[in-house]
């Protein structure tokens, strides 16, 4: 692992060129539907080897990015769905994503502010697998 700059942040925990193990964040799932959750992780182990994680225990959400690039992926895991921020350009994808069958609530927060495509909501039992993991990796594709 390497050394990270700065205060290190009490509720995260990192893996890098790899995925974090169950065992790290599986207990802040319970009473969660997961299924999706573990499709993404395993779909995107399989397609990108460089790949880095990160999870924050208290807020639940999951970070992505390759070798030293910057974050790509932001997955925030609710009861009811999963909030995801893609860094993707918002005002070119937006509709394709709403096209799709998806809704989106804008998120202003850093993301967003740079053009990331924020709020994705993804509910846990969607159908649609496959083409929310055609716009995820398009993330890791840019």
């Amino acid at each position: 692992m390497k050394e990270r700059k700065g205060k290190k942040a009490k509720y995260l925990v990192y893996a890098d060129n790899s995925l974090l193990k169950e065992t790290e964040w599986l207990k802040s799932f319970q009473g969660y539907q997961i299924s999706l959750l573990c499709s993404i992780r395993r779909e995107l182990s399989k397609k990108f080897r460089d790949l880095n994680e990160k999870f924050n225990r208290r807020s639940r959400y999951f970070g992505y990015w390759r070798d030293d690039d910057k974050d790509r992926l932001y997955i925030y895991v609710r009861k009811q769905y999963m909030r995801i921020d893609l860094c993707i350009d918002r005002e070119e994808y937006e509709k394709d994503i709403i096209q799709d069958g998806f809704e989106i609530d804008f998120i202003n927060n850093f993301q967003g502010r740079n053009n990331w495509l924020t709020g994705w909501l993804v509910p846990h039992d969607t159908t649609k697998a496959d083409v929310v993991d055609k716009w995820i990796f398009l993330a890791f594709d840019k």
